[in-house]
């Protein structure tokens, strides 16, 4: 496409007897080059022929005088009059472009810094992100980020051209992490603890800012902390060789601090506080290891690097057969086999929906195009303003063309005319588009959440597209007067004879109905996702989300074994309940918004092994239904004394999952999980554990006190700061080595939702961008039709016409446009409504209300747009209009 525009363009300009030669030259460069990057031979190839156009190879253009440059100033300073005489109608012109071309460099800003994840890298294109996908019995179980320990590195030994691979192992519970110097300590996130292989630093390009990346994880005790962690837990001294202390139970340790990272790039998809060997985690967990080398562990995100030989379609075959050889024989006593999938590093960020990422807030390719296509809509709504201007000036300007005309201007230079008044209009507004983008960034940033830097001036892209769309809005907000008025008959023009205005007319009310159809869409579109978002945060989720408050459970204190952390949990439980404010408390592995333990295999006790399904484990204690007001629909006696691991509950969608028959048909079977057999001992009703996006999982709420990793504690509200402040005494006493944090889990429940969020925000900011857009070229052509008819209405007025009356006459013809306008538009919305609301299980539907109330917002915006000046016209004294010829 490039290519193809910079070919033509050449041969446009070049002089013929220079053309064969030259074009020759480039295109032997061009293939020298074709083994780089097609984009960017393409704009190599673009720049090349920019730099041709030269005085000595342009050929002659017969009667354009523009290349004069006397002729030049002339009309440049003609120009400048013209715009000075209308300065209401030039304003317009420029702050209508300008602020149009501002939000799609924004929106240029915010596209191009999604697309850029990940492309820092120094061999991004060839490092991939191993998926798999679990068959069985035909049935396509899900796609997931989860590779086994062994798939790395014996595709590395396996298959030719794979280089290298880095498994990732995240730890999903949270650390506390201690400086012993000076005793800080914090219970650090899930996720954001990751142990990988020594060559991490090699394949990804993270810059060290103290450290040597070759061995900074050669050794098991080894630990890299971010330059905000080091910050954090050693201040302004060099942690370099400092001990740093982690209490997570099997996995705790002393670490050197052997480097510490800069801060790391937003535009990744990888981002931790901390780095630990896979080696220290291999020591812990061993037997995981050694049995069956590795492939029955999956709990590894491997990444693979490639060379630039290995095609994705083979390497994809051989990956498949790989661990067909490996573990085929076991995975067919199920009827199930994995195909393993490759991700481009480069598509993660945008292209991912697993269940479990690392990625904390992927991207959506969708909102991009999305936001791609409103910051065109928004282009074009900017330059329809001033062809409607233009169209609307066509009559005044008319007569003096017909001067012109008269005293010997060719057309070809009343053409240029008007194309160089055009062009200072869009490079004026160019000028002022880069400035607004520039102080709005903060803005955009504070959307996102994101600290953007305004760095698009310096990509050469950039200004290849800028000056591609200042040429382009020239030629098409210009071609109306630039070829149309050049074509009135001048002796009809200066004889005062109506010059029909043939399409002018026509192409205006169409592009006023076009910025209509816009606005409804834009504005539709925002009031839907408005409805969405809360639909899902309004939502009854089984539970009252505002009155649990959410404690992280003992980290430094799992290291005293299971039975002194059940007894510790039972004090603090006790303790706890002595507050009035505080009905119920339970100890639990994840809580809602925050996941599962993952998905386990489980079947019916008797089937056979091919139909074992995936379910959703979450280990608590039986007061969890309490605690989320689950409400049973069939139970047993609890026994007096509950064993851990024995027992489960289970939500309707797990008895609905094993085909376990009624609620209460299932409390007489039993379950086969990961090979332990469990009793049932209750069934409740589904809850909506993780946000309205996903439909309900089978979810198998496993009795085990030993996983208290979160305590859930239901209270009133009557006393906040007491509640809290007994809770706090209370974890203080009996965790003493422990810091105590907490959040109400609305807060957390509602972060799955800050993306929706980030795209309502987004979406209502541009969308009232572009309605202004379309207001302030729509006030300004209403304030020049009531200029143009200012003695029409002054007879009208003389003839007894009301106020009213005058209204509707000029209002009419705007809101008769406004009407087709919405009428176009309902399908649209019906379409792109359907389209964006599959992306959610739990969804609102397309009620009337998406059609009339987005129409009724546009009609009153509008209507107060075209009755502030029509008011005025109807108003003014009639003596004024006429007193003058």
């Amino acid at each position: 496409m490039i290519k193809r525009f910079a070919q033509r363009l050449f041969r446009w300009f070049c002089h013929p007897d220079y053309y064969d030669e030259i074009v020759g030259d480039l295109e032997e460069m061009y293939q020298r080059n074709k083994d780089e990057e097609l984009r960017f031979v393409q704009w190599k190839y673009f720049f090349q022929v920019i730099g041709l156009f030269r005085p000595s190879l342009i050929r002659s253009f017969p009667h354009i005088y523009l290349t004069q440059p006397a002729m030049f100033r002339h009309y440049f300073n003609i120009s400048t009059r013209v715009l000075l005489r209308h300065k209401f109608y030039s304003a317009i012109n420029i702050l209508g472009l300008a602020v149009g071309m501002g939000v799609a460099l924004l929106i240029y800003q915010y596209i191009h810094f999604e697309l850029s994840y990940d492309k820092f890298h120094e061999d991004a294109e060839n490092i991939y992100r191993l998926t798999q996908t679990t068959i069985r019995n035909g049935e396509n179980l899900g796609t997931g980020v989860y590779t086994t320990y062994g798939l790395g590195p014996t595709a590395k030994a396996e298959i030719p051209g794979v280089e290298t691979f880095v498994r990732v192992y995240p730890d999903d519970i949270g650390m506390t992490v201690i400086n012993p110097e000076s005793d800080e300590k914090y219970q650090e996130q899930e996720g954001r603890i990751w142990y990988v292989d020594s060559a991490f630093l090699e394949m990804f390009s993270f810059p060290l800012k103290q450290g040597l990346a070759k061995t900074s994880l050669n050794e098991q005790h080894n630990i890299l902390l971010t330059e905000a962690m080091a910050i954090k837990y050693f201040g302004d001294s060099n942690p370099l060789g400092k001990t740093i202390e982690i209490s997570a139970g099997v996995l705790s340790g002393s670490f050197t601090v052997s480097g510490v990272l800069e801060a790391l790039p937003a535009n990744t998809h990888l981002q931790f506080d901390f780095l630990l060997p896979i080696d220290y985690l291999l020591s812990r967990y061993g037997p995981f290891k050694n049995h069956d080398d590795g492939w029955d562990w999956e709990r590894f995100v491997t990444y693979i690097q490639t060379n630039d030989e290995v095609q994705a379609d083979n390497l994809n075959e051989k990956l498949d057969q790989l661990v067909s050889r490996h573990v085929g024989e076991g995975l067919s006593k199920s009827d199930s086999y994995w195909k393993i999938g490759l991700q481009p590093l480069t598509d993660i960020h945008l292209r991912s929906n697993f269940p479990k990422d690392l990625a904390s807030s992927p991207g959506n390719i969708q909102n991009v195009r999305f936001f791609a296509m409103i910051g065109l809509f928004i282009l074009m709504m900017a330059w329809v303003n001033y062809i409607n201007l233009s169209t609307a000036h066509a009559m005044q300007r008319a007569k003096e063309v017909g001067v012109r005309k008269t005293i010997g201007a060719l057309k070809n230079q009343l053409i240029s005319q008007f194309m160089v008044e055009s062009c200072m209009i869009n490079l004026t507004a160019g000028t002022i588009a880069i400035g607004i983008a520039y102080f709005s960034l903060p803005v955009l940033n504070n959307i996102i959440g994101i600290e953007l830097t305004f760095n698009v001036l310096q990509i050469p892209e950039f200004w290849a597209a800028f000056f591609l769309i200042i040429l382009f809005g020239t030629l098409l907000s210009g071609i109306y007067p630039s070829f149309v008025l050049p074509s009135f008959n001048p002796l009809k023009v200066l004889k005062f004879i109506t010059i029909s205005p043939g399409r002018g007319f026509s192409l205006r009310k169409g592009l006023i109905a076009f910025q209509f159809l816009m606005s409804v869409l834009l504005i539709s579109g925002t009031y839907l996702v408005y409805q969405q978002i809360t639909f899902m945060k309004d939502q009854d989720l089984g539970f009252e989300l505002e009155r649990i408050l959410i404690v992280n459970g003992p980290r430094v204190a799992i290291q005293d074994g299971q039975e002194a952390l059940i007894s510790l949990f039972e004090t603090f439980e006790t303790e706890v309940l002595q507050h009035h404010t505080i009905t119920s408390i339970s100890g639990t592995s994840h809580i809602p918004g925050r996941g599962y333990m993952g998905g386990w295999n489980a079947r019916k006790l008797g089937e056979p092994e091919s139909a074992a399904k995936e379910g959703m484990v979450i280990f608590t204690d039986s007061y969890i239904t309490d605690t989320y007001d689950m409400k049973y629909l069939a139970k047993r006696e609890l026994p007096a004394e509950i064993s851990n691991y024995e027992w489960l509950i289970l939500n309707e969608e797990a008895v609905k999952t094993y085909g376990l028959g009624s609620p209460e048909e299932a409390l007489n079977k039993h379950l086969l999980v990961f090979g332990d057999t469990l009793k049932i001992l209750g069934i409740v009703e589904n809850i909506h554990w993780s946000s309205l996006k996903t439909t309900h999982l089978p979810i198998l709420f496993t009795v085990d006190r030993y996983y208290g990793a979160y305590f859930s504690i239901k209270m009133n509200m009557s006393d906040i700061d007491e509640s809290i402040a007994h809770i706090e005494d209370a974890y203080q006493q009996i965790y003493p080595d422990d810091p105590f944090q907490y959040f109400f889990l609305d807060d957390a429940f509602n972060r799955q939702y800050q993306a929706d969020l980030q795209f309502r925000n987004l979406f209502s900011a541009f969308s009232a961008l572009a309605i202004f857009i379309a207001c302030i070229g729509l006030f300004a052509l209403v304030s020049y039709s009531a200029t143009l008819r200012i003695k029409e209405i002054g007879i009208r007025k003389v003839l007894g016409a009301g106020v009213g009356h005058l209204m509707i006459l000029l209002s009419r013809e705007y809101l008769i446009l406004l009407l087709i306008a919405i009428g176009l538009a309902v399908p649209a919305i019906i379409i792109g409504g359907k389209a964006w609301l599959e992306n959610y299980a739990y969804k609102v539907g397309l009620g009337i209300d998406l059609f009339l109330i987005p129409g009724l917002i546009l009609l009153l915006i509008s209507f107060l747009t075209v009755s502030y000046k029509t008011f005025a016209s109807a108003r003014a004294n009639p003596v004024e209009a006429l007193k003058s010829e």
